[in-house]
Parts: C-alpha cells; sequence; structure tokens
C-alpha cells in the first residue's frame, strides 16, 4: 500500500504535542481541523458548529417540503422524514462525541419535525 503525503494529513489531539511523522521523507502536515467526507474534525473533539450547520440545512429542508407535511398520508410522510429529513443531521455522527447539550439539540429537532408531520 501506498501513501500520498501530499495528501495526508496529521490532526493532534489538544492534550498532545504536535506530532512530526515523515514518509518518504517527508513531512506530513499537522491541521488543526479537516473535513472529512462532509463532517468537520476538529483537534479538541467538538462538534458543535458541524451539528448547528447539519440542523440549520435540515431545517430548512424541512421548511421546503411544507406541502408534503399537509397531505392526509401519515405513513408517506414518516417515511419521508426518515428518508429525507433525518439523514442530512445525522451524517457522519459516527465520529461525533456528543455532550448532553448537543443531545438534546437533535432531540428538539426530531420533535419540532414531528409537529410539522402532525400540523
Amino acid at each position: 500500500m501506498r501513501t500520498a503525503a501530499k495528501k495526508t494529513k496529521v490532526i493532534d489531539s489538544d492534550k498532545n504535542p504536535a506530532s512530526s511523522i515523515l514518509i518518504d521523507n517527508e513531512a506530513l502536515e499537522n491541521v488543526t481541523h479537516f473535513n472529512y467526507l462532509g463532517a468537520n474534525i476538529e483537534a479538541d473533539g467538538k462538534i458543535n458548529p458541524d451539528i448547528r450547520k447539519r440542523l440549520a440545512i435540515a431545517t430548512s429542508k424541512l421548511k421546503s417540503m411544507m406541502n408534503i407535511w399537509k397531505s392526509q398520508s401519515t405513513p408517506l410522510k414518516m417515511r419521508i422524514l426518515k428518508s429525507c429529513i433525518f439523514p442530512v443531521p445525522t451524517y457522519g455522527c459516527e465520529t461525533w462525541t456528543l455532550t448532553k447539550k448537543d443531545v438534546e439539540k437533535i432531540d428538539a429537532f426530531e420533535m419540532e419535525c414531528y409537529r410539522k408531520m402532525a400540523a
């Protein structure tokens, strides 16, 4: 397996000093944050900005589909909610370290979705 040193980045936690890793006598770039598959990874592990951004995008999608939420078919609305709205804020959530406040924000968004659907 070959590693492209120019494309590879190193991120250190704030508990450790910056690492110096060499590949083919070429030092890898140290960064404090990077974007991986649309998810922002921070060195300190905080994901608050990423969650806020994703919830804002999902809320705008939810509002743009108001004509669907006013339809009479609850099973259809639930399927659309689960397939089109919920994946937006939860994309990349495998990398998150959630705090209680983050969980409360996500729960509040979920309840907002159900209220829109029920209205």
